[in-house]
């Protein structure tokens, strides 16, 4: 079970449940992070809860700009759908060389009683309406 902790994090900063995260391939939401808009991409990987940034370091793109989808085809590694370049999903860490070490922007996150919540202070949740 998905369990995850941290010491500071709102009610209003719910995103969705573990349950839906595990339905689905990954969940993207609108956020500001430091005050400007953003897609956070949340997903569930061997047991835990990940975020981030949904933005690829190599172009300035979305991960899944050109598909509807954020891992590659085994389901291993994240994928951006613009050049393939891959990140190690618990990291964050770009493994294709030409960005090789650096990383995809984390996102704190907490997990309380199967709810999933943004715990990161730069981030305020673009709800939807």
């Amino acid at each position: 079970m998905i369990q995850q902790a941290y010491s500071h994090f709102s009610q209003s900063t719910y995103i969705c449940s573990v349950q839906e995260l595990a339905e689905k391939i990954y969940h993207r939401c609108d956020i500001f992070y430091k005050s400007q808009p953003y897609t956070a991409i949340l997903f569930s990987y061997q047991d835990r809860v990940y975020g981030y940034l949904n933005h690829c370091m190599h172009m300035n793109r979305q991960l899944d700009c050109h598909a509807e989808t954020i891992f590659s085809d085994d389901g291993k590694l994240l994928r951006c759908s613009m050049h393939g370049f891959v990140f190690e999903p618990t990291t964050g860490e770009c493994l294709s060389p030409v960005c090789a070490g650096e990383k995809l922007q984390a996102l704190k996150l907490a997990v309380v009683d199967g709810q999933v919540f943004f715990s990161d202070k730069r981030v305020q949740y673009a709800v939807p309406q």
